[in-house]
């Protein structure tokens, strides 16, 4: 029996791409995890964690005009809303990518 070269290629891809969306998958998992492991209300010290920093620089972002703060609670932080505000206050890899030689992405 003998394989094309076309039938070759689509086979290697097909394994790549099984265990591209392997990885995707487990890291998927990982992050999952890794947020949804905190509780619904956060402290300094899990800012700290999240943004391994030391706690006077989560002073100080805390403190900055928009920071997600819980109503009722002093001092704790709604940690979807805290992990949105990381989300709409980064700046993105992929901003950084449209200002790169294409010959570094391929």
């Amino acid at each position: 029996m003998q394989i094309s070269i076309d039938e070759l290629k689509a086979k290697l891809l097909e394994e790549n791409l099984k265990d591209l969306f392997v990885e995707a998958y487990e890291q998927g998992l990982r992050d999952g995890q890794e947020k949804y492991g905190y509780p619904d209300l956060l402290t300094k010290r899990d800012l700290v964690k999240i943004f391994q920093v030391k706690e006077p620089t989560v002073n100080k972002i805390v403190a900055t005009p928009g920071f997600p703060k819980s109503k009722f609670v002093k001092a704790r932080y709604p940690r979807d809303e805290v992990f949105k505000w990381i989300r709409e206050n980064s700046v993105l890899a992929d901003g950084l990518a449209q200002n790169m030689p294409k010959k570094v992405f391929g």
